[in-house]
This record gives C-alpha cells, sequence and structure tokens, in this order.
C-alpha cells in the first residue's frame, strides 16, 4: 500500500483523517473533556471537590509539569455547574492591581477594552477590590460562588501571594465569599514553609498532590483519548511499544500526548495502524531533534557506547590517539553516558524544551561526512538505562 499523501497546507490533518478521528487526540490543550482519571487525578479530584463544596477558601494542587493539573482544575468547574463564576490566571508575574483586573474580566464585570482603556484601566487596588467585594456580597444572596485557579503559583511573588491571602479573607456572615485554588510545581511546597508565608500557608484547608501515571494506566489513558478523539478501533499500540511509551514519558499526561501524537503521525507515513516499538523510536529520534542521514563510511560500530560516542563526538578517532590519551577515551566513554542520560531526560520535556541544542552548539565531522545517528542497538541500550533509573527512582 502506497503511503498517504503529505497534507498540502498546515492546517490539513497530519493524520486524523486517515484513523477516521474527528479531532486530534494527543493535542497539548486543557479541554476538560478529555479529564482521565486515573488513580491519583480521581483522588485529587474528589478531596477539591469536597472543599470547595464545603465553602473551604484556600485550596493547594502539586504536580510535576505536564502532570495534568489545569485540566483537572477544569473538569472541576465544570462539574461545579452553571452557577459558579470561576477565572483561571495563567500569569504568575503580573501584580496585585493586574491579577484583581483579570479576576473581574473572567467574572465578567468589565470587558477586555474597558481594561485596556477604560474606567478600569487607571482603577487602583482598593477601586479595584470595592468592585470585586460587591460582586462576591451579591452571589452570597444567590447561592452562587466564585471560583480563583491561579496556575504556575511557584512563580508568584511574595508580594502577590500576599494578596492573594487578603482575597481569602473577603465573607459575608460567616461565609467566604471567594475560594482560591493555588496549582503549582512540588517547589512551591518551599516557599510556602517559608517564615512570610505563615499566614498564608495556615490558611490552606486542603493539600492534594498529582503523581504519574501507571504504566496500565499510561495505556487506560491513551485509549481513553482516541476514544474521545472518535476512535478506539482504528489505532492499537502493540504492548511492547506501550511499555515504550510509558517508559519514556515517566507517566506525564503531556509527554504522553507529545510521543504518541508524533508516533501517530509516523504511523501514518507508512500506513500503519498498529503502533510498533520501531515507529515509538522513531518518533524519540524526531522529537529528540536525531534525523536519519545516509551513511558514508565502512567503520564497524561495534557496540551502542560506541555508536553514542561516536555520535556525539563526532566520529571516530584514530587508534594512536586513544593510546597516547587513555584517560582521554575514558573520560569519553562517560561523556557519552551521560549524553545519553540527558537524550533521556530531554526526549519528551515540556512541548517548549523538547529539541536538542542548536546543531552549531554540537561538536560536527569532517566536511562531507554526516553525523551519525544512534542506531537501534544504541537506543536499545538507552531504553535499558531509562527502566533502570525510573526503578530506582531516579531521573
Amino acid at each position: 500500500m502506497q503511503p498517504p499523501d503529505l497534507p498540502k497546507s498546515p492546517t490539513d490533518p497530519l493524520y486524523e483523517t486517515f484513523y477516521g478521528l474527528k479531532e486530534q487526540p494527543f493535542a497539548i490543550s486543557t479541554d476538560p473533556k478529555f479529564l482521565f482519571l486515573s488513580a491519583p487525578h480521581r483522588r485529587a479530584y474528589d478531596e477539591l471537590m469536597a472543599g470547595l463544596t464545603r465553602d473551604e477558601s484556600l485550596l493547594l494542587l502539586t504536580g510535576e509539569t505536564g502532570s495534568g493539573k489545569t485540566t483537572l482544575c477544569r473538569g472541576i468547574i465544570g462539574a461545579l455547574g452553571e452557577r459558579t463564576f470561576s477565572s483561571v490566571l495563567h500569569q504568575p508575574y503580573m501584580t496585585g492591581p493586574e491579577m484583581l483586573r483579570l479576576i473581574l474580566r473572567d467574572f465578567g464585570l468589565v470587558s477586555k477594552e474597558d481594561l485596556r482603556r477604560g474606567t478600569m484601566s487607571g482603577a487602583d487596588v482598593p477601586h479595584l477590590m470595592e468592585v470585586l467585594e460587591g460582586f462576591l456580597r451579591s452571589l452570597a444572596a444567590l447561592q452562587s460562588r466564585a471560583v480563583v485557579v491561579i496556575d504556575e503559583a511557584q512563580s508568584l511573588s511574595p508580594t502577590l501571594l500576599d494578596e492573594v491571602r487578603m482575597l481569602t479573607a473577603i465573607e459575608k456572615d460567616g461565609r467566604r465569599l471567594i475560594q482560591i485554588l493555588l496549582c503549582g510545581q512540588p517547589m512551591l511546597l518551599n516557599t510556602l514553609k517559608t517564615e512570610p508565608m505563615y499566614a498564608l500557608n495556615e490558611r490552606i484547608t486542603r493539600r492534594v498532590a498529582l503523581t504519574p501515571l501507571s504504566p496500565a494506566e499510561v495505556e487506560s489513558y491513551i485509549y481513553h483519548r482516541l476514544a474521545i478523539a472518535g476512535s478506539s478501533d482504528a489505532v492499537s499500540f502493540q504492548p511492547d511499544a506501550m511499555k515504550l511509551v510509558a517508559e519514556l514519558s515517566r507517566g506525564l499526561p503531556r509527554r504522553i500526548n507529545v510521543l504518541c501524537d508524533r508516533t501517530l503521525q509516523e504511523g501514518r507515513a507508512v500506513s500503519a495502524t498498529v503502533m510498533s516499538t520501531d515507529l515509538i523510536k522513531r518518533a524519540a529520534k524526531s522529537l529528540a531533534g536525531a534525523h536519519p542521514a545516509p551513511a558514508e563510511t565502512s567503520d564497524v560500530i561495534e557496540s551502542p557506547v560506541e555508536a553514542a560516542a561516536l555520535s556525539i563526538g563526532g566520529g571516530r578517532q584514530p587508534s594512536r590517539l586513544w593510546g597516547v590519551a587513555g584517560a582521554a577515551g575514558a573520560g569519553l566513554l562517560l561523556l557519552a553516558g551521560l549524553g545519553y542520560w540527558y537524550f533521556a531526560g530531554q526526549i519528551l520535556d515540556d512541548a517548549a524544551n523538547f529539541a536538542m541544542p542548536p546543531r552549531a552548539n554540537v561538536p560536527t565531522m569532517a566536511p562531507g561526512r554526516p553525523m551519525p545517528v544512534p542506531t537501534d542497538a544504541a537506543l536499545e541500550a538507552y531504553f535499558r538505562e531509562m527502566a533502570r533509573v525510573i526503578g530506582g527512582g531516579g531521573g
């Protein structure tokens, strides 16, 4: 069978039509309809929902980058119903007035244009707080609630965190009028333990941590997203391929999405409906910035380690150089190992960090000789090391 034609424009789907999908199953988005409640996500969902429905004013959700915190929060807000006014803030470097303006905008009290050029554009904190508090008091009479999700909270300044604390003090008849959910990376926990954050830390009533998916949950997660996108039967993954996805992604949903998206693109190119370990490897190489090059040397690579050394160091050196600099040779092998460790840690990092460092920073071979890419044997060695690191709690 001939591979399907490539898209004629950037807006054409890469593989959705070929696999009978109505939309992209592994998009990097926070659409709550794709929310997958693994065991840790279910625990977090239930705990946070309990806190919000009990009118608790300050809750905390932590997890690694890409663990699904924002998607979970959007799912919770959607489940609270139409009588919930919500604001999801993604700008951790905002000032106090900017935070209040964004909350008022999301609650529907002011328009974007009014914030830019209207009367609210120059309003100070007391004025903004007065408007917000008046609105919150009106919600109490309607039995409605206001929820603010502050994402990337580990990057908030101490001043802004203290202003968040002041927001939680707004109340009427003993009921807190605004509920705030702080979402951040685990380093936020250390910030909250510092002395300046004592008052804020004391107000937190729920602390929930998201952990990565287990290998079995990774499989369920992938097929869940395919089903939501419109097809769970047209695409399947071999057991070894699924295991490899779990190892490379470390169970983090965002990394799973990126790797599977590229794998389906590779599968479409060869008209494959069953994703194999070979396709996963191709996707991983592509995400790492490695591209196949025609071999123009008769050198035989004896081992995965030497393959790594050649790929990183720019080619085989004459044997007499190895004899003169035995210590340097040992260092090169160590460098190769570190290079593969770096390769493992970076393959599926955040979307903005996927590419390897620019080629200009990598030693190149002599003119006319292409840079060799790791062989399958070298990759197998890397996969084994990745599994060892994961099994030992590293990475």
